[in-house]
This record gives C-alpha cells, sequence and structure tokens, in this order.
C-alpha cells in the first residue's frame, strides 16, 4: 500500500498542476477569443444601428455590410502585415493584451458610435457599406491605442 502511495502524486500537487492547467485554459481563452469578442459586438452593434435608421435591408445591402466590414478589418492587417515588425510587436504581448481588452468597452462605443452617426448622416444604401467599414476601422483603430497603453502599463510594472 505505501509503494502505490509512492506512486501517486500527493492530493496538494494534484491540486495544484489542476489549478495551474485551470489559470493557463484561462488565460488562453481570454487573450485569444477577447479582440474577436468586441470586434463581433461592434459589428453586430452597428448592424442594429443602421437598421433602427433605415428598416431592414435588402439582400444587396448585406452584402454591402458584410463586405465592408470584412474589407476595414483585412486593410489593417495588411497594413499591420507590411509595416510592422512582429517580434517587437510581441514583447510582453500576452499582459498587453489582457489590460487592454479589460477597456474594449471603449474601442467597441467608439465603433458602435461610428456607425450610428453615419446612419443619422447618410441615407439607406450608403450606411450599408460605409458604416461597417467605418465601425470596423474606428474599432481597431482604437484598440491598437488600448494596446499600446496596455503595453506601457505591463512595461512600467516591470511585468
Amino acid at each position: 500500500m505505501a509503494a502505490a502511495q509512492e506512486d501517486q502524486p500527493s492530493s496538494r500537487t494534484s491540486r495544484t498542476s489542476r489549478g495551474e492547467l485551470l489559470i493557463r485554459g484561462f488565460n488562453a481563452s481570454v487573450t485569444g477569443n477577447a479582440q474577436a469578442f468586441g470586434f463581433s459586438i461592434t459589428v453586430t452593434a452597428t448592424f442594429g444601428a443602421i437598421t433602427a435608421v433605415h428598416n431592414n435591408p435588402t439582400g444587396y445591402q448585406l452584402m454591402g455590410f458584410a463586405l465592408s466590414a470584412v474589407a476595414a478589418f483585412s486593410l489593417l492587417n495588411v497594413a499591420a502585415a507590411v509595416f510592422f515588425d512582429s517580434d517587437r510587436a510581441r514583447v510582453r504581448a500576452t499582459k498587453a493584451l489582457l489590460v487592454a481588452t479589460a477597456t474594449d468597452f471603449l474601442a467597441v462605443g467608439a465603433g458602435v458610435g461610428s456607425a450610428i452617426g453615419i446612419s443619422h448622416g447618410l441615407g439607406a444604401w450608403p450606411s450599408w457599406t460605409v458604416a461597417p467599414f467605418a465601425a470596423g476601422l474606428v474599432y481597431v483603430l482604437v484598440q491598437a491605442v488600448e494596446f499600446a497603453l496596455g503595453q506601457l502599463e505591463t512595461e512600467g510594472r516591470g511585468d
């Protein structure tokens, strides 16, 4: 019996290992989904904002909306790939991302706010294409500022 007990880890070690695994899983889940979550909220609320102002969209307007939202994100993705050094950008990225996405409501609010303003200022057809593009751009740009501030915060603490 004593030999069997020696082969099995102590319950304290097992709990610590499980706890560490849970924390790692939580960290991966939060950092892996945080930006997509905020962008999803932005696009969904943008759709609602335009619908509230201009009623139900046609099939063509829906297609314009979807392609325009993707275009904004794709444009910024290309810019990031071309202009930024990925090795330097990874410094403390996980902690900075957590700090940045904790304030993601600013990026979502700015993106949706831009869509609401555009929807009130333009007609139905331009709203369905311009508003999601603007919302995507504003969301990503505000989130970039949040991320930069998050990096400053984590670097300032020496994390």
